[in-house]
Parts: structure tokens; C-alpha cells; sequence
């Protein structure tokens, strides 16, 4: 008998697409990458997450499917975060560049209720501003406009596949749970290089949210949250991991334990 692997939530955006003769219409979608990462690195089953925010006739959105998880994987996207956490409602703001409304609302509840059940969570990039927004923190819209900073955004002259090659440094938090884990895994590096595809950043830590890593502008480029064996976001696309990078090989295998020990709790 084949042995059960751990399910894990993928997040969707709803964008308009066109095809054929039809015109531009929402779909739920989720770039392949984060598919294959799932698949392929965490050898798990992806459960492809709908935006759909809950309805008053059906409160709760996503939250049934919560204890059938074993992990959730808050995917990148070209959308900006545009919700933010103001007593004790999630409401929204108006960022530049585009919004998903629908992926806010449906995402950020999502996560709270994760962490309730104790399921894992990692974020990659948007996912990560995601999952600090849900504790009350901010974002700036646009961190190449700061001074001091570099310029964290793709370069879209590339084609797509060059833009996710390593673009910068960055440095573990001392005493952070990402260091502690990079020292299990006997990593002997303090800097370690990563790609950069993004242009919100986080402003202001979330309540119980830590930082964990920092580019060399200072940057936040990973963060934790405190009280939850897994729960970590990174900044940089590690679903393009090629086994490469130590850090992101380190940061997988913490991951796929998490859901693993999540699948033999939840199944026991």
C-alpha cells in the first residue's frame, strides 16, 4: 500500500484572462511553479486554493477545508496586497499598481484559521506580505522609491525564466528560527543569495510577526511567526529552487517535516 503524503493548499489569484473568442474573464489561477513545488520538492498532494472571500449566506470562505490540510503554501503574484488589518477587520486599501480583493479576503482569514489548527504555512513573496498583513502589519508600495534601497523589482527586459536567478545577498537574523535551522542543517555561510521579483515590502512587523532575514539595504526578506512551529514567509521565489541553494534545500525540508508530522497528527 502506497504511504499517504501530506496535503497541501496552493492559494489562487482570480485574474481575467482571454481565450479564444472569449473576452478577458476571471479565472482561479496559480502559476505552475508552485504546483511543481509542491509535487516535486515536498512530495505532497497540491489542492489547488479558490479565491473565494465567505459569503454572509456562507460564513467561514475556506475554513472547512482547513482540517484536511497538512500545510499551506501562499503563492507569489503580480497583484499587490491590498487589504489590511484595521480593528480587527480586514479592509480595503487601494495599492498601486493591481489588487486581488478576492485572493486578499479569501488568504488572509485562511491563515489565521491555519495556525488555529496548527497546519504549517509557508509564504513566497506576496504570500509572505500576506501573512505579516494578517497580524496587523504594513507594507510600503514601493521600495525602490526609498531612499537607500535597491531596486527589488524583475527586470522585465529578461525573459521570464532569467528574472528568477540571484539577484542580491542576504543575512540571517542572529538568534532567528531561520538561522537556527540553517545551523541544523550545517550551514556554514552568513550571507546567502537570493532572486528579488518584487516591489511592496514589508513597512511594520505584524503583531507576533519576527524578522528572520534582511538584504543589504535592510530589507525584510523572511519573516516568522512567533508561537507556531511553522509558520514562515521568504521574499524570494524558492519554488524556482534547483537544489543550488543550501538555504532554500534547508528552508523545503523544514517545511515538508512540518507537513509530514502535520499528516501523521491529523491521521493517527
Amino acid at each position: 500500500m502506497t504511504a499517504a503524503r501530506p496535503v497541501v493548499g496552493v492559494s489562487c489569484c482570480l485574474r481575467n484572462i482571454a481565450f479564444g473568442d472569449y473576452p478577458p474573464t476571471p479565472h482561479h489561477t496559480a502559476f505552475h511553479k508552485y504546483v511543481d513545488y509542491v509535487v516535486n520538492a515536498l512530495d505532497a498532494v497540491p489542492v489547488l486554493l479558490p479565491a473565494v472571500p465567505a459569503a454572509p449566506s456562507a460564513p467561514g470562505g475556506l475554513s472547512a477545508l482547513v482540517e484536511r490540510l497538512d500545510g499551506l503554501l501562499l503563492t507569489g503574484s503580480p497583484s499587490n496586497v491590498g487589504v489590511r488589518l484595521q480593528g480587527g477587520s480586514f479592509i480595503k486599501t487601494q495599492p498601486l499598481g493591481s489588487a486581488d480583493y478576492a485572493r486578499d479576503m479569501t488568504t488572509l482569514p485562511l491563515i489565521l484559521d491555519c495556525l488555529d489548527s496548527n497546519v504549517p504555512i509557508l509564504g513566497i513573496c506576496r504570500g509572505m506580505q500576506e501573512l505579516n498583513v494578517a497580524f496587523g502589519g504594513d507594507l510600503h508600495q514601493e521600495l525602490h522609491a526609498i531612499a537607500g534601497n535597491m531596486d527589488h523589482r524583475s527586470d522585465k527586459q529578461l525573459p521570464y525564466e532569467q528574472r528568477y536567478q540571484p539577484r542580491h545577498t542576504l543575512r540571517l537574523a542572529r538568534g532567528s528560527q531561520l538561522e537556527a535551522l540553517a545551523r541544523a542543517a550545517h550551514l556554514g555561510e552568513s550571507d546567502f543569495r537570493v532572486n528579488s521579483l518584487h516591489g511592496q515590502g514589508v513597512s511594520r512587523l505584524g503583531s507576533r510577526v519576527l524578522a528572520q532575514a534582511h538584504a543589504e539595504d535592510g530589507v525584510v526578506e523572511a519573516i516568522s511567526v512567533q508561537g507556531h512551529a511553522f509558520a514562515l514567509g521568504v521574499q524570494w521565489h524558492i519554488e524556482w529552487m534547483d537544489g543550488s541553494s543550501p538555504l532554500d534545500c534547508a528552508i523545503t525540508a523544514a517545511f515538508r517535516a512540518a507537513c509530514t508530522d502535520r499528516l501523521r497528527a491529523r491521521t493517527e
